[in-house]
């Protein structure tokens, strides 16, 4: 036989409230799901019987969705590291060409290879931009002219007292003799002492 407790009117009038709000919520699948998921949180262990029959239908169908998700990541892997080997060999080839124009253009081995050192200390993927800074730090000599003498012409031909002299013979000999030679000599003599 049951045992009888006492209970006061209050306390029947709000247990019979509760019973018709459990009675309406059980009756409802969403609201007994909400139902059967709060008492999982409360009590993991506890039986829920429309969610556990809810997992059973759903598991070769979550599993296919893994499988499905895994190998769309492997393709998408596989394609960005296509393009990734694409791109790199696209850099590398357009390398190799910049690096031979620079030979062609008549760069020493050195400065091909200064050029290559620049790229790779500064990062640089592009050749024609390696060159303007490479050029940029290290301007050509500038071709050395003769010293002193730049009166007339570059060579300072004009310069010398006999040119004048020089030149007369040569037109009067047309060409032959060893004025030629004399002239040419003198030159190089001049060029030399800095004259």
């Amino acid at each position: 036989m049951p045992k009888m407790v006492e209970i006061t009117e209050e306390e029947h009038n709000q247990l019979q409230a509760l019973r018709g709000v459990a009675a309406k919520i059980v009756a409802k699948p969403e609201s007994r799901r909400l139902l059967e998921q709060a008492q999982k949180l409360v009590d993991p262990n506890a039986a829920t019987p429309l969610l556990d029959q809810e997992a059973a239908q759903l598991a070769p169908v979550k599993a296919m969705e893994t499988a499905l998700n895994e190998r769309i990541a492997k393709f998408e892997k596989e394609r960005d590291d296509e393009k990734r080997e694409s791109t790199l060999r696209a850099i590398a080839d357009k390398q190799t060409a910049g690096l031979s124009r620079l030979r062609k253009a008549g760069y020493t081995d050195e400065g091909v290879a200064a050029v290559q050192k620049l790229m790779e200390d500064k990062g640089l993927l592009d050749v024609d931009d390696a060159v303007a800074i490479f050029e940029r730090a290290n301007p050509p000599q500038m071709p050395s002219t003769p010293s002193g003498g730049m009166t007339g012409t570059a060579w300072g031909f004009a310069d010398n007292s006999d040119s004048d002299k020089s030149i007369q013979e040569l037109i009067a000999n047309k060409g032959e003799g060893n004025t030629v030679d004399k002239m040419a000599i003198q030159a190089l003599q001049d060029f030399r002492s800095g004259r």
